[in-house]
């Protein structure tokens, strides 16, 4: 009997062994195809044949949509095409982009959430680039989306909604980048694009749906998350010269960091980041010069006083005043109001959000 049941253990640990060697086999397999139709995709003398090589770059990934170990699989070989995956791998990207003669950019994104009983759902992105503004706010779906690769994703829990932080970059045109904070979601198996959680640099009430920063295509920027400090950190930019405000092809770095930190279900804005001193948050005032009529701003605190009186040169006074400044009955009330604060910006921006209904396609449209 013994004999028996050891061949049959023997027989099912070699057929799974079997199997997960075939599977792996298989996306090695596939992985090289996808690169030389991604190479010849790359290499495409013409517009026809450009054309061509996505048609049988496409081709090749859908043969993998729903093979069960894509979500933990490592795209090495594919350099140019963007293939990242949540924390919780839940879902993966496949994104890239093709550049014609005149600059211009497409964009190409498909997103394959893991599904049950060995099928994926898989959702087509669609670039619009008539209907769509060139910064488009709102809720967004699959099949209005403004193109962009995808580099980053931060996951980040309010409730029980889980939000997947992206970061973007958009080639745009001869003349200008983009680089893009959105967020992605599901409501049951829909996707959804964008959620007011991205404090306003202006207006400390309201939050967006997602952050463009556009700027001059000869110049670099940099948009990152700092797991360290818990930060999205990225420069902050600035036209040359002020008469060209709002043509964002001239606005470039100006050597100063802002940022965005996770608090109470939301990413606050901070203006001039210091990473060595996270309780010092700011933010940054503007006005208009009367006699240039010229905008303006100034860097101000936010939510912490100083504690040492400038006036005073008596280190003793300093040290008292610290002490009562910072007790502990003091901190907790401070914290509650802001966090009572918060939750009012979160329930203000949360009104007015356009109701939705299931279309056809399975999307959400908004009315």
């Amino acid at each position: 009997m013994k004999i028996i049941l050891t061949t049959i253990l023997l027989f099912l640990s070699t057929f799974s062994f079997s199997k997960t060697i075939e599977v792996d086999t298989f996306l090695v397999r596939k992985e090289k195809d996808i690169a030389l139709a991604l190479d010849n995709l790359r290499n495409s003398k013409s517009k026809s044949e450009l054309e061509l090589n996505n048609i049988t770059l496409i081709s090749e990934l859908k043969e993998i949509f729903n093979n069960p170990h894509l979500f933990d699989y490592n795209f090495t070989l594919l350099s140019t095409m963007s293939t990242i995956t949540p924390e919780d791998k839940s879902f993966r990207l496949f994104n890239w982009n093709i550049e014609d003669e005149h600059q211009n950019h497409t964009h190409y994104c498909y997103l394959v959430k893991k599904g049950r009983g060995g099928k994926n759902k898989v959702y087509t992105f669609k670039e619009d680039k008539i209907t769509l503004p060139p910064q488009p706010k709102g809720y967004l779906t699959p099949n209005r989306w403004y193109g962009a690769l995808y580099y980053k994703i931060v996951t980040k829990k309010v409730g029980n909604k889980t939000f997947y932080t992206i970061f973007g970059y958009n080639g745009n045109n001869r003349s200008s980048n983009k680089k893009i904070l959105d967020v992605f979601w599901f409501k049951g198996r829909t996707l959804r694009i964008g959620y007011p959680l991205f404090q306003d640099e202006r207006d400390l009430e309201k939050l967006n749906y997602r952050v463009f920063f556009e700027y001059s295509d000869k110049a670099t920027i940099s948009l990152k998350y700092l797991a360290d400090i818990d930060k999205i950190v990225f420069d902050h930019l600035t036209p040359e010269a002020p008469k060209l405000k709002g043509m964002y092809e001239y606005y470039v770095p100006d050597m100063t960091y802002d940022a965005y930190f996770w608090e109470d279900g939301f990413w606050h804005y901070q203006a001039d980041i210091i990473v060595g001193n996270p309780k010092e948050i700011s933010r940054r005032v503007y006005s208009i010069d009367p006699e240039t009529g010229e905008e303006t701003y100034k860097i101000v605190s936010v939510d912490w006083v100083n504690p040492v009186n400038p006036n005073s040169g008596d280190q003793k006074d300093i040290q008292v005043e610290t002490e009562n400044n910072q007790t502990k009955k003091s901190k907790k009330k401070k914290r509650k109001a802001k966090k009572k604060k918060n939750k009012r910006i979160r329930k203000k921006n949360k009104k007015g959000q356009p109701r939705s209904a299931i279309g056809n396609d399975g999307y959400h449209k908004l009315n």
